[in-house]
């Protein structure tokens, strides 16, 4: 009767075997990524699909860690919603200046996002002070292709919604009336 029960710590290890980690990121850099193989059973036992996908979630994981560590290092940090980011700005984009509404979600372009004024890889704080509302695509678009007039980007975000990914290039797809409605209402958000 004097049996050893496993402690809470052990006894979640054991129950989140599935969703450990089957690879992790020993080093590389972006497209030349070198992994370390976790657990060797589960790794013989996934398809070529599914161990893409454990090597896509490693880098995933590590960009995460690194962004985290960012962050911490570059000060404080304020604790904030989206609710309250988008009362203060007055649910305007800060790039576009049209309309930001909350019932979109990502990955749809027009979803709200947190844009950081000053970008947390060049020491902006993730603070109050320096985030802002902005939708989905153009907060993305901004740090792929650099700031631009407030009347370039809201065409932009017109064409995606429009267009889909591949934008005005894919000129064959056809909108719906809900993606031409949606356009209409960013171009004629005009605030500038």
């Amino acid at each position: 009767m004097n049996e050893q029960r496993p402690s809470t710590a052990q006894e979640d290890k054991r129950n989140r075997k599935g969703r450990l980690p089957v690879v992790e990121v020993s080093g590389g850099r972006p497209g030349r990524w070198t992994f370390d193989v976790l657990d060797q059973d589960r790794w013989s036992s996934l398809t070529e699909e599914e161990r893409k996908a454990e090597r896509h979630r490693a880098i995933k994981r590590r960009q995460n860690r690194r962004r985290a560590q960012r962050i911490r290092e570059n000060g404080p940090r304020d604790v904030y919603t989206m609710a309250q980011i988008g009362d203060r700005d007055g649910w305007r984009c800060v790039i576009c200046h049209s309309a930001v509404d909350l019932a979109f979600r990502p990955p749809h372009p027009c979803s709200p996002s947190v844009h950081h004024l000053v970008e947390i890889t060049a020491g902006g704080t993730d603070t109050l002070d320096n985030i802002a509302l902005a939708h989905q695509f153009c907060n993305s678009d901004s740090y792929t292709w650099g700031q631009k007039a407030p009347a370039v980007a809201r065409e932009r975000l017109a064409d995606r919604v429009l267009y889909g990914k591949h934008g005005p290039g894919r000129r064959d797809r056809v909108p719906d009336a809900d993606a031409v409605a949606l356009a209409a209402d960013v171009m004629g958000d005009i605030d500038d």
